[in-house]
């Protein structure tokens, strides 16, 4: 008998297994979906928060770049009047005039900005009268010029009745800004909270490829800030790699570890009542060379110059570990520099004070779309800045801040310290360090 060679039919599933399967598969795209859709618009919302908090770390921002400007217009005017009081020179009013007029327009647009806080409006609502009684203080010295009794003008002037309305006026401003610190730092913890939501969202529920699109939108976003917010100088250097990456990108903020340096030129306010304009505006420029050129060589970011004073930046935007040593650096020299100066310009030799410090600062963008300024913001700069008011206490150029020699390593023997109290405004010992003889 031949055997049966015929195949047999293969085996079929059980029809429950198979429809099971295409259930599953279903049920997974159903499930991939329905997660899709919630991180999206889990997604929405955090994009949302993370736009109302960027608009507010905005808005400190400019609240804080209000601030320094009316102070400084302030200080403007009064430099202008005590200038012509001083020379007869009607130059000098320019500065007291346009102080007066940038103040005018900006004490609104500062009530307007701080409109959501009545702590702020309080605060406000007394710096007005305290501005006000500061120019009727000026306006008296100037009618009893134009009246023929500049030495009665003089007299005021140094009886220094406005300088209670000044450090009243500085008071109330810096309790505006320290309020304002403390909202921009609550504002960046929650900015680096979403980030951080929004990466776990997105690697749970899309995988490689939704994290390979968010890289590319993230890559796409950063460009954008770059030609949006930052200067044209700090573009480039930052589009290569360095804090967009590290910090969250400056739409946003970052906090940094940093080396600061607190620079000012001693007697400027002197030499502008003796001198005429054109040669204070010789000798600002000079020194403002001599401070540009040791921030180049040291690798310093120039913050800002304030009349006759700068602030520089050492560790950003890029972050480095010697930023501390940079600051000692330039601190060194810019003595060298101003020395070289002094010994060519043949006039009376210029002084300055280098306050040097180094810790958690905050840096960002200050302005508006018009004007925006790469700056830093934090306890370290105050410190820095007391340091260099302090080298006229101590009669020393340059005084750096224990932390700042403990991060460069400086050497032990090139350092004294000269003081042990706490500085101005602050309740803790504080050493500090002048150059040893």
């Amino acid at each position: 008998m031949t055997p049966d060679t015929t195949p047999s039919p293969p085996a079929r599933r059980p029809l429950g297994t198979r429809i099971g399967r295409v259930r599953s598969r279903a049920g997974l795209t159903g499930v991939g979906a329905a997660l899709l859709l919630m991180v999206g618009a889990a997604n929405g919302l955090l994009l949302a928060w993370q736009s109302n908090v960027q608009h507010r770390i905005t808005h400190t921002l400019t609240i804080d770049r209000i601030l320094m400007q009316v102070l400084a217009d302030l200080l403007d005017a009064e430099t202008g009047q005590r200038g012509y009081l001083l020379t007869g020179d009607p130059a000098f009013l320019v500065p007291y005039t346009a102080g007066r007029a940038r103040i005018a327009a900006e004490l609104p647009l500062l009530g307007a900005e701080l409109g959501t806080s009545s702590t702020q409006e309080a605060r406000i609502a007394a710096l007005r009268p305290a501005i006000d009684r500061k120019f009727t203080e000026l306006d008296r010295t100037l009618a009893l010029d134009k009246a023929g009794d500049r030495d009665g003008a003089l007299a005021l002037v140094r009886a220094g009745e406005g300088k209670a309305e000044m450090d009243e006026i500085r008071r109330i401003i810096e309790a505006m800004r320290t309020q304002e610190d403390a909202l921009l730092l609550g504002y960046q913890q929650h900015a680096h909270r979403i980030e951080t939501m929004v990466g776990i969202g997105s690697v749970v529920s899309v995988g490689v490829m939704a994290l390979l699109a968010v890289l590319a939108l993230r890559e796409a976003s950063r460009r954008a800030a770059l030609s949006r917010f930052l200067p044209a100088e700090l573009a480039p250097l930052l589009e290569r790699g360095g804090s967009m990456e590290q910090g969250g990108g400056l739409r946003l903020g970052e906090r940094r570890h940093a080396g600061i340096a607190f620079v000012d030129m001693r007697g400027s306010t002197t030499i502008a009542e003796r001198a005429d304009p054109e040669t204070v505006a010789i000798l600002v420029t000079g020194f403002r060379r001599c401070v540009a050129q040791a921030a180049r060589e040291t690798g310093g970011v120039i913050d800002k110059f304030m009349g006759d004073g700068a602030l520089v930046v050492f560790g950003v935007p890029e972050a480095r570990a010697d930023a501390a040593a940079q600051a000692l650096a330039f601190a060194n020299r810019l003595e060298a520099l101003v020395t070289a100066w002094n010994a060519g310009s043949g006039e009376t030799p210029v002084r300055i004070g280098i306050g040097v410090h180094c810790g958690e600062v905050f840096v960002g963008v200050v302005g508006d779309d018009d004007r925006l300024e790469f700056t830093v913001l934090g306890d370290a700069v105050n410190v820095a800045a007391r340091l260099e008011q302090a080298t006229k206490t101590f009669g020393t150029t340059t005084l750096v801040s224990q932390a700042a020699l403990k991060a460069s390593r400086a050497s032990g023997e090139q350092w004294r310290e000269v003081s042990r109290t706490a500085l101005r405004g602050r309740q803790e010992a504080f050493p500090i360090y002048g150059r040893a003889a």
